[in-house]
């Protein structure tokens, strides 16, 4: 309490000095670090009409502080707008924006983005202070004014797009681009295509990424600008969008180790290079400029486009926090499609929220299908995502360990808690035993189990306690970050 005090005898000494103009620039400077903690000034009604005269005052500086101050209360956009216009001191500019903010600017709206087309269109618009001015423009326009979503062109000219895939899966895509010019990278397959939408409905990459010939890059902002003065990101907007005014990004850190600075630094840079064309937003933003370590020690460049919306996996609103991600669940059903059944009977023993069963009917639709799981909260989830996907699946919450079926099924397909799920080895020992000893009493002799799981020794100690009627078909490696997950196809003798 006395602090809080404290406080407020320093504000009333601070607006006492601007009253009677003492240390008026000091004052002014020290009052707004007091504002961000005491969070009101509406007390001091005579201090706004001290800082309305102030707005006229010959130092440029206390004109930039008493800008923002004045922002603090409601009202006064029209007069801060007013001496943004008459302000000759380009630093002080910045200031008025800042001010007003700080408050509801809709109906003013017409005359900000007037200042802001004014600002882009002038021939020193890469000049510290413009872009000062825009930075603050920027986001005061979309938070009160979303911006209009840029259109993509069904047909436009080629471009490059890298489909990124699980790590050695990337055969798994071949099939859906067998079309194109097409060829295994790294990432996944780098496709050239005239159409992103026909990309679309490919189920087996995890995203799009546009490179844009910035690759190899040292990390750091000297090198990483000498890329980006190489690459080709405005062509690439031109080529693929319908209009293309302006576009607003925010840069993405995808470094194996984080580096704040590095990203804002590069923000900066890029607004320097393409002053008129690419605006710096932290929300609403038209394209992603993503910085990417693929090879340790390099940074490389791409476009991810915000607003090119992927229908694929509609129906995952529901899911836990070992869920299954649908393109996984996806590459999955790829590798064991050869072995599936047509209109087959199906389980999924694990289900949660239904991910891995849902994805297997729409690549090979079932006749039957069914999901178990103990937890009844990811059976709820389940359902809600498969009436989303438009599916039928019959969903029991029940202990897969317990659960019996009067028919038995064709195939089963699961992805099979972890010790990192249970943190229990014995518990986690004790499902797998009991699960491979039930299997043949609920699949068909000539049936198939496909397996997702990171136990690999636990699988392969029951699948030799098992060998009379389990058979093991293939099995697959799938690095997932720094753990390694396995895939199995069995089949029933």
């Amino acid at each position: 309490m006395i602090g809080i005090i404290c406080e407020r005898e320093v504000v009333m000494d601070l607006v006492e000095n601007i009253l009677k103009d003492k240390n008026l620039r000091e004052s002014l400077i020290e009052l707004r670090k007091q504002f961000q903690e005491e969070m009101s000034l509406d007390k001091y009604s005579q201090l706004q009409d001290k800082l309305k005269k102030l707005l006229r005052h010959e130092d440029p500086k206390v004109r930039k502080n008493v800008a923002i101050l004045l922002g603090y209360y409601n009202g006064n956009i029209p007069i801060l707008l007013e001496a943004y216009h008459h302000e000759e001191i380009e630093y002080v500019k910045e200031a008025y924006l800042k001010g007003i903010s700080q408050q509801n600017c809709h109906e003013y709206l017409y005359e900000l983005k007037n200042i802001q087309q004014k600002l882009l269109k002038s021939e020193e618009v890469s000049a510290k202070h413009i872009q000062a001015q825009l930075k603050v423009l920027n986001p005061l326009i979309l938070n009160h004014q979303p911006h209009k979503k840029k259109l993509i062109k069904l047909k436009h000219q080629p471009i490059d797009v890298i489909l990124t895939t699980l790590p050695y899966y990337q055969f798994v895509v071949f099939e859906h681009v067998l079309p194109l010019l097409y060829k295994p990278i790294s990432q996944g397959v780098l496709v050239r295509t005239d159409s992103l939408y026909d990309l679309q409905s490919i189920r087996v990459y995890k995203e799009m990424l546009i490179p844009v010939g910035a690759a190899l890059l040292n990390p750091n902002i000297e090198d990483i600008t000498e890329g980006l003065k190489r690459c080709y990101i405005l062509n690439i907007l031109e080529r693929i969008y319908d209009e293309n005014s302006f576009f607003y990004y925010r840069v993405v850190d995808e470094l194996r180790e984080k580096n704040s600075q590095l990203i804002k630094q590069v923000s900066q840079k890029i607004f320097e290079l393409y002053p008129q064309k690419l605006l710096n937003s932290s929300h609403n933003y038209d394209i992603e400029i993503v910085l990417k370590e693929v090879k340790r020690g390099t940074v490389n460049i791409y476009l991810r486009l915000s607003h090119l919306s992927n229908p694929r996996f509609h129906y995952r609103k529901n899911v836990i926090s070992n869920s299954i991600h649908p393109y996984v669940a996806a590459t999955l059903v790829q590798i064991a499609k050869p072995y599936m059944k047509d209109d087959a009977k199906v389980l999924d023993p694990f289900v949660g929220t239904g991910t891995l069963l849902i994805e297997k009917n729409i690549v090979k639709p079932s006749h039957f299908s069914m999901g178990v799981d103990i937890y009844g909260q990811a059976i709820e989830m389940a359902r809600k995502n498969t009436k989303i996907a438009n599916q039928t699946i019959y969903y029991v919450h029940k202990d897969a360990l317990r659960f019996c079926n009067k028919e038995m099924f064709d195939e089963i397909i699961t992805d099979m808690p972890t010790y990192a799920q249970l943190k229990d080895e014995k518990q986690l020992t004790d499902v797998y035993d009991r699960f491979f000893a039930r299997i043949h009493r609920l699949v068909k002799p000539g049936g198939y189990v496909f397996l997702y799981t990171s136990e690999i020794a636990l699988v392969r100690k029951n699948l030799r306690l098992q060998d009379n009627y389990l058979s093991l078909e293939e099995h697959y490696e799938i690095p997932r970050g720094k753990h390694m997950f396995y895939f199995f196809i069995i089949r029933l003798k």
